[in-house]
């Protein structure tokens, strides 16, 4: 069997076009924004079938944003594996507050204050007193503030100054794209991190172009085209 030369190296060619790759997507990193899917899937959905499933045979944890950690032999499995990329979906994630009955006050929200709060374990609804005109921030904290803490304390409540508890329930957004929406395509990008790279991609990729001649530019653009010195070093 010929063996042909390769010429560019694999990981330039597994990046976006916009870097200067051919955007050929690595598996490894597929697999895991496919994954990624189902745990934000878990977090996202609500009354789905599936999701009843995992939670009867596994519980849940954090007011129900994910299972309990799968462990012992019950956790051999899919779900057990898809668990494996929870980590990092989770970054990726920011809590939206409904009715606040889903999201812990002090770590979800405003974790830098977390050791000043009386209570650090308060969702958002419990530190919401409705009986106060149309409705207030009940905040108690442990000791007096220092200058920096003073700061904080201000920004606080100044994110707080026009927010209400709605009827709404509590969800999740993704931060890796504009939509709000976990999308396999953006989570593939996050993890594939693009090269510090400067590409003119509009200057090759270009349309009614064959496919052969942009190749080609490609290549030449990269310093990869076989040229005659080239193969004499191989």
């Amino acid at each position: 069997m010929e063996r042909k030369a390769h010429l560019v190296n694999w990981e330039v060619v597994c990046g976006d076009k916009v870097n200067g790759g051919l955007g050929i997507r690595k598996l490894t990193l597929m697999n895991k924004a496919l994954l990624g899917k189902w745990v934000w899937r878990f977090a996202s959905d609500k009354e789905a079938l599936w999701k009843q499933v995992l939670v009867a045979k596994y519980g849940l944890e954090d007011y129900g944003w994910r299972t309990k950690k799968v462990v012992g032999a019950c956790g051999v499995g899919v779900w057990k594996e898809i668990l494996k990329e929870a980590d990092w979906c989770w970054d990726k994630m920011v809590s939206k507050v409904g009715k606040g009955n889903k999201i812990r006050f002090w770590t979800d929200v405003f974790q830098q204050l977390y050791i000043l709060a009386a209570n650090r374990n308060a969702l958002v609804e419990d530190l919401w007193d409705q009986n106060v005109g149309k409705g207030g921030w009940n905040l108690r904290f442990i000791r007096d503030f220092n200058d920096r803490e003073v700061e904080m304390v201000g920004e606080l409540l100044q994110a707080l100054r026009d927010f209400r508890i709605t009827w709404e329930d509590d969800s999740v957004s993704w931060k890796g794209g504009g939509s709000g929406q976990f999308r396999v395509k953006d989570a593939y990008s996050w993890l594939d991190r693009p090269m510090d790279v400067i590409f003119k991609k509009n200057k090759i990729w270009m349309e009614r172009v064959p496919t052969k001649i942009m190749f080609f530019a490609w290549e030449a653009t990269w310093g990869k085209i076989l040229t005659l010195d080239r193969l004499q070093k191989r």
